[in-house]
């Protein structure tokens, strides 16, 4: 396991900064939640915040005061088995931090990103995750995790594909295969959600990785080469999912019947009045400025 210090330029000061503030709070302080998070690799702080320039997140047992300490505390039990340490800083383990930031996401769409996002780095498995909603939790919370650990993939490539499978979920469509391969003529290419048995592919296009000319040229030759094969592109931006994430659902819904998917009446009816509910009060995909 490792963590690329190149992509969390402040980990080594953050980790230098934590000692001489956990360390006297508690024998059994430990960092947790986002300040965790970040020290394992995955950041999870507000667009253009640095984890050094914000209070760390540490729990301690009930009746070990903390008033005095610049941290955010926490009062989850955090037993043995789910605690290591860092460079002498005790500290959640990968699979007890996933689980805590996943449970206290906004949404269950935020909860299978975050979960993805430790799953893909190959910080944690299905099975650590599995033995971490063992863990005692409010029901809220509890079910917030189990759902999104069902939704979850190691193979996403980036929030906004988790974003996108998450609501596909939740409005009862059919799961996609996350990074679905498809064989064109101009080689392999791998959807970011794609349905085989329909040909439908789902591709999430960010600001960061598809706005340049180049990028945009890369997507039109991938595009139609799956067209060639028979299969139907529906491309997706942040737009989609932050304004109107129910013609999306729609136009996903519509694209899938047309090309052979089927259920009975009574799951239709569901997906049809998820998308309503959706255009009266749309989820919350995103906890952070992002593209």
């Amino acid at each position: 396991m490792t963590v690329r210090e190149q992509a969390l330029p402040d980990r080594s000061l953050l980790l230098r900064t934590l000692a001489p503030v956990v360390g006297p709070i508690s024998p059994d302080a430990v960092v947790c939640d986002v300040t965790a998070s970040y020290v394992w690799g995955v950041d999870l702080y507000p667009a253009g915040t640095r984890a050094t320039r914000t209070r760390p997140h540490v729990s301690v047992p009930r009746g070990v005061r903390t008033s005095g300490a610049p941290v955010v505390t926490h009062r989850d039990p955090v037993p043995a088995a789910d605690r290591t340490e860092v460079e002498g800083v005790r500290i959640t383990t990968p699979a007890r931090t996933a689980a805590d930031v996943a449970a206290r996401a906004p949404s269950v769409f935020v909860a299978t990103a975050r979960l993805d996002a430790f799953l893909s780095r190959g910080l944690v498995t299905r099975r650590d995750l599995v033995g971490a909603t063992h863990r005692p939790r409010s029901g809220q919370r509890l079910r917030r995790l189990r759902t999104a650990l069902r939704y979850s993939s190691e193979l996403s490539r980036s929030p906004g594909e988790s974003w996108t499978r998450a609501l596909v979920l939740e409005a009862h469509l059919p799961r996609p295969v996350s990074q679905c391969p498809v064989a064109t003529d101009e080689g392999l290419f791998h959807a970011d959600l794609g349905w085989p048995d329909q040909k439908v592919a789902l591709e999430y296009d960010s600001l960061e990785f598809h706005s340049s000319a180049p990028a945009r040229a890369g997507d039109r030759i991938r595009y139609a080469a799956m067209w060639a094969r028979g299969w139907e592109v529906v491309p997706v931006s942040v737009y989609d999912l932050r304004y109107r994430p129910e013609r999306l659902l729609r136009r996903l819904l519509d694209t899938l019947v047309r090309r052979g998917w089927s259920c009975p009446p009574w799951r239709l009816q569901r997906v049809r009045d998820r998308v309503r509910a959706y255009e009266r009060n749309p989820p919350r995909l995103f906890d952070r400025g992002t593209d």
